[in-house]
C-alpha cells in the first residue's frame, strides 16, 4: 500500500453535524492520496461515535478530555505519514478541489514551507485569513479608525488586514483554520508548542518557520468556507480570555523587552474598557 501523500488533521470538541459536514467535503473534493485524522477532544455530543460510524475509513483519536488545540493535532501529527501536513478546522467545507490545489502548489513550490487558502463565510464573503507578525506599530495602524488618516493603496499594501486576498503571495502567518504544512519542516521546527491551549499556537508555528527561513504563502485559488467559532461560541468569554492569554505566551516568547511592556500596558487598558462595559451592562468578566 502506498503511502498518502496528504495527511489532513481534524480537531473536534462538539460540533458533530458540522464535523460531518466538513468529512463529507474532504472525500467529495479531494482527489490527491490522503489519511484523514479526527482527534476528538472529549466531545460529549456524539462526535466520536458519528465518525466511527459514518466514516470507517478516518483514523478517529478519542480523548477523554479537552486537551486543547496544540496537544491534540500533535497526536496526529506524530503519527501522519502524508509528505504534506494539513491543519483543518472542523467547521470548514471544502470547496472546488481547494486541497488538491494547495497540494499541486506546493508540489511546484519546493521552496514555500507552508500555505493556506482563501477563507470565506457562510456566505461567501471574504473572511481575512493572512496577517503580519505582531508589531507596535502595525497594532496601531490596523484599525479602522487610524486608517483613516492613511491612504488606501499603502495601507492596503503594507498591513494585510487591510488586503483584499486576490492574489498569491507570501505572508507573515496564515489562520490555522486551513494551514498546510510541509512533513519536513514539521520534522525541523518542531510540533505544535502545547503551551498554548487555544489560539496563537499557529502563530508561534509560523514565526518559528520563518526564523528557520522557510517561507509561508497564501493561495488564493484554493478556497475554503470556515464558519468560524463553531466550538468556542458555545463560551465566549472563557475564549476571549483564552485569547489573551495566548497572546500572552506569544509575545512573552518572540518579543524584547520594550514590545512586551507596549503589549502588556495596552492589553490592561483594554481589559480595563471590557470590564467597565460589561459592568455597565451588569455582567462580572474575568481575565485572570
Amino acid at each position: 500500500m502506498s503511502l498518502p501523500l496528504l495527511s489532513i488533521i481534524v480537531v473536534n470538541w462538539n460540533t458533530r453535524e458540522v464535523l460531518r459536514r466538513c468529512l463529507e467535503s474532504v472525500q467529495q473534493e479531494t482527489l490527491t492520496p490522503y489519511e484523514l485524522w479526527v482527534v476528538d477532544n472529549g466531545s460529549t455530543d456524539g462526535s466520536p461515535e458519528m465518525v466511527a460510524a459514518d466514516f470507517p475509513d478516518v483514523h478517529l483519536i478519542a480523548n477523554h478530555e479537552n486537551l486543547g488545540f496544540a496537544a491534540a493535532n500533535n497526536q496526529a501529527l506524530l503519527q501522519a505519514k502524508g509528505r504534506y501536513h494539513l491543519l483543518l478546522n472542523s467547521d470548514t467545507v471544502v470547496l472546488d478541489h481547494a486541497l488538491d490545489r494547495m497540494v499541486a502548489f506546493l508540489e511546484n513550490r519546493p521552496e514555500v514551507g507552508a500555505l493556506g487558502s482563501k477563507l470565506l463565510n457562510a456566505d461567501y464573503t471574504l473572511q481575512p485569513s493572512a496577517h503580519n507578525f505582531y508589531s507596535t506599530l502595525g497594532s496601531l495602524v490596523e484599525n479602522n479608525l487610524v486608517r483613516l488618516f492613511w491612504k488606501q493603496k499603502k495601507a492596503n499594501t503594507r498591513f494585510l488586514t487591510f488586503w483584499d486576498h486576490s492574489s498569491t503571495r507570501p505572508v507573515d502567518w496564515v489562520t490555522g483554520a486551513c494551514l498546510m504544512v510541509r512533513q519536513e519542516i514539521t520534522e525541523t521546527v518542531g510540533l505544535l508548542d502545547e503551551s498554548f491551549f487555544m489560539y496563537g499556537e499557529e502563530i508561534d508555528w509560523q514565526m518559528r518557520m520563518a526564523k528557520a527561513g522557510f517561507p509561508v504563502w497564501y493561495l488564493h485559488s484554493a478556497e475554503i468556507i470556515h464558519l468560524g467559532g463553531a466550538s468556542s461560541a458555545r463560551i465566549p468569554e472563557r475564549m476571549r480570555r483564552q485569547e489573551y492569554l495566548s497572546r500572552k505566551i506569544l509575545i512573552d516568547k518572540h518579543y524584547g523587552r520594550v514590545t512586551r511592556a507596549i503589549f502588556h500596558a495596552k492589553t490592561a487598558l483594554g481589559i480595563a474598557f471590557w470590564q467597565t462595559l460589561n459592568g455597565l451592562r451588569g455582567r462580572k468578566v474575568s481575565w485572570g
